[in-house]
């Protein structure tokens, strides 16, 4: 009787695309993605060629999901608000479980990075670390002493944790490669349908004065974003993952916007030192990194949670 590898079959569900991957002997393989469908019957249908499609080099034993929202395996429910509506109309895991008849696991977004960083990636060495998964929207994992912080409201259990997390709400649009997108193809093209976050990075490299305003806009807010949850939560690390993290840029950039905006007294910062620091405290700089894997940290954590509650 031939024997097919066991495999888990882990989604990325996003805002605009769903990434999948085959999840095997600690390695994704086959990764891709089609466009986030509008409704459950679409995404499911498209779910079950993926399953059919990976036979007979593997067989899939279950399906994990990273997702945008709130998550409640306890309920089904993906609570909160997202950019994917069919998520919240009702219950889902176990719908989606029996509608392809296989075990399915979900786990938010940011927090399957943060799972996958910390397991293997670049927080093995580090026990308080933030992760921000930039997407259509900024997903935030909060680690304190090694573990992954799940419930919002411990999450945010301060002011400052509140203002940091406002600020991030605040520039959520200014920062969406999704939204950036969308932007330059208005301003520029007068297309309705965005463009991919890559081509706005290539079109300012080329010239293009709408797509240099926008990268230079979301330089400027992700450093503020980063600046205001350094401070409030004093991580050691702050990962960064999602599509934006495979620009090489990303990081150089990041880091000469923090500086310049740490050192300007007429930016809101200055308002946030009046308020939280004495006169002549400087800010503290973050430090950031790229996640180890970088756009695929969603699925390596989504499947390392169903390996941990399917085990």
């Amino acid at each position: 009787m031939i024997q097919h590898n066991q495999a888990i079959l882990a989604l990325d569900i996003g805002g605009s695309a769903v990434k999948h991957g085959i999840w095997y002997n600690e390695q994704l393989h086959h990764q891709a993605s089609f466009p986030t469908p509008l409704t459950r019957k679409n995404f499911y249908s498209s779910v079950q060629e993926l399953c059919d499609s990976a036979y007979p080099e593997f067989s899939i034993k279950g399906i994990a999901v990273s997702c945008p929202g709130e998550p409640d395996e306890l309920s089904g429910f993906v609570r909160g608000l997202s950019y994917v509506p069919f998520l919240h109309l009702g219950e889902f895991q176990n719908e989606f479980s029996q509608t392809l008849h296989l075990p399915v696991s979900l786990q938010n977004d940011a927090n399957s990075a943060a799972l996958a960083e910390m397991t293997l990636g670049i927080g093995k060495e580090h026990q308080h670390a933030l992760f921000t998964i930039i997407g259509s929207g900024i997903g935030l994992s909060v680690v304190e002493d090694g573990k992954i912080i799940k419930n919002t409201t411990d999450k945010i259990n301060n002011f400052e944790k509140f203002i940091a997390d406002t600020i991030k709400t605040i520039n959520n649009a200014k920062v969406s490669p999704v939204h950036i997108g969308r932007t330059v193809s208005l301003k520029s093209f007068k297309l309705p349908q965005t463009i991919e976050g890559k081509d706005v990075f290539e079109l300012a490299k080329q010239g293009n004065a709408i797509a240099i305003q926008e990268i230079e806009r979301m330089y400027t807010a992700l450093a503020e974003i980063l600046l205001f949850l350094n401070e409030a939560f004093k991580p050691e690390i702050i990962g960064i993952g999602g599509g934006i993290s495979n620009n090489p840029d990303l990081l150089p950039m990041l880091n000469k916007q923090i500086d310049a905006l740490a050192t300007n007294q007429t930016s809101k910062l200055n308002l946030y030192k009046s308020l939280y620091k004495t006169f002549n405290q400087p800010l503290s700089l973050p430090n950031i990194k790229i996640c180890r894997f970088k756009n695929d940290a969603n699925l390596v954590g989504a499947a390392l949670h169903f390996e941990e509650s399917h085990s």
